[in-house]
């Protein structure tokens, strides 16, 4: 026999085969491609019928389309052995099957390979993870939609990271755990400890960014915030050598108040679907003010000025130590800054209450209280623009207007507050 029969024998020996394979990639290419399971069961295995049914077909098919986009191309990518290779082209990702072949039937059917096709190479919400695993903003930043692009800036970005770095230690990488309508949970691995985080997709824009910490956190930046509000406590006191512990708890009643009040009014913007930015932050600084400050007007306004004095550092206080159980339960850190922060704040209140109840007594009350209202919503509205575009510029304004405001009322006040002869103890 001449040696050229021997691979032309081989050829038309293996055409069946080959043929069978083909028409097993044909089947599943048609399937995949329309979506109707009836093209590939003829040439499914009895075992794989009961291990791949129509429901587990329609489930990966559609996991996949969601996760890498429409189909927009599927071939044939050869065989090998009793293999054979099919490649499905999503808007974002390749991806290649392994069908396992024996006379003619599949017998298994594997993802092989996924050869990502978008810009990064990932989806909206891997972006974000990964964004957060390379310390590359503009992994994710792409992804954003207009609002998110406004609120989640990359400095605000660097400083979340660095809040979990700070916490947790390096960040390792990440696990997906599940998906609940547009927001996808992850787990954030680090260096000590793990964290929650979930990312909200949404037209294939993320439109939202949260984070949660398990367990609690009483390491030593925690407690800065409710350090400063002490200190201010304790200076009142040092200068006053008194302290009025039933107006201090009345003013951490006053801002649960406030709070209660104030939140769900705040959030009006967002649930109507107001998106400007600058009205967001405006809005929520003023609603602050026009709700706390005449509660705080309201109840120490016929008060004595010591006693008026303290609702306000109660206010002040509390606002300390809800600073203290968000961070214990959430993770959060602060810096020393945090201490005179808090200091500072603390002074306002009890500023601001000073002023109401001396002012109600002088005939002036509703003057005191449209400034101190004008006052605090321009402070909480700079604040609430820092959490979007933190600068060194911005904070020192914030500061150097809560101490000016604090500063030339207690200046002018806090001597009258001490020498004023109590009459009778208040009773509330």
């Amino acid at each position: 026999m001449r040696l050229w029969v021997l691979p032309v024998l081989f050829l038309l020996l293996s055409i069946p085969f080959v043929s069978a394979q083909n028409g097993a990639a044909e089947a599943f290419i048609k399937s995949m491609s329309s979506g109707d399971y009836s093209y590939l069961r003829p040439y499914l295995s009895a075992q794989m019928q009961s291990a791949f049914p129509e429901s587990k077909f329609r489930e990966l098919r559609n996991s996949l389309i969601e996760k890498y986009g429409r189909i927009t191309n599927i071939s044939y990518a050869g065989s090998e052995g009793g293999y054979a290779y099919v490649k499905v082209n999503f808007e974002k990702a390749a991806v290649t099957f392994k069908l396992v072949m024996e006379g003619g039937k599949i017998y298994g059917i594997w993802i092989v390979g996924v050869s990502r096709s978008s810009k990064s190479g990932l989806t909206p919400q891997e972006a974000m993870m990964e964004a957060l695993v390379r310390d590359n903003y503009s992994l994710a930043e792409r992804y954003f939609s207009p609002l998110m692009k406004k609120v989640f800036t990359k400095a605000l970005f660097e400083r979340t990271r660095g809040m979990i770095i700070q916490s947790c230690g390096e960040i390792r990488g990440y696990s997906f755990e599940r998906k609940e309508g547009d927001v996808y949970y992850y787990r954030l691995l680090c260096e000590k400890r793990s964290v929650t985080v979930t990312v909200t997709v949404k037209g294939g824009l993320i439109e939202g960014f949260h984070m949660g910490f398990p367990g609690f956190n009483f390491a030593l930046p925690v407690l800065y915030p409710l350090i400063g509000a002490l200190l201010a406590v304790l200076a009142l006191w040092a200068y006053l050598r008194v302290i009025k512990f039933a107006e201090l708890l009345l003013g951490m009643a006053v801002l649960l108040i406030s709070l209660v009040v104030q939140s769900p009014i705040q959030a009006i913007p967002q649930l109507v679907g107001a998106g400007n930015l600058i009205f967001q932050i405006v809005w929520a600084g003023f609603i602050a003010a026009i709700v706390q400050e005449p509660l705080k007007y309201y109840f120490s306004r016929d008060k004595g000025l010591k006693e008026a004095l303290y609702v306000g550092a109660g206010f002040g206080l509390a606002e300390g130590i809800l600073t203290l159980g968000i961070a214990i339960v959430f993770g959060g850190m602060a810096s020393p800054l945090a201490m005179l922060e808090r200091f500072l704040v603390l002074m306002f209140h009890a500023s601001t209450t000073l002023l109401f109840a001396y002012a109600y007594r002088e005939g002036w009350g509703g003057k005191a209280l449209g400034a101190m209202v004008l006052i605090h919503g321009v402070m909480d509205s700079l604040a609430a623009y820092w959490k979007v575009a933190p600068s060194l510029g911005l904070l020192a304004t914030i500061y150097i207007i809560t101490a000016l405001t604090a500063g030339i009322v207690l200046f002018t006040l806090i001597g009258k507050a001490k020498n004023e002869v109590e009459e009778a103890k208040i009773v509330w």
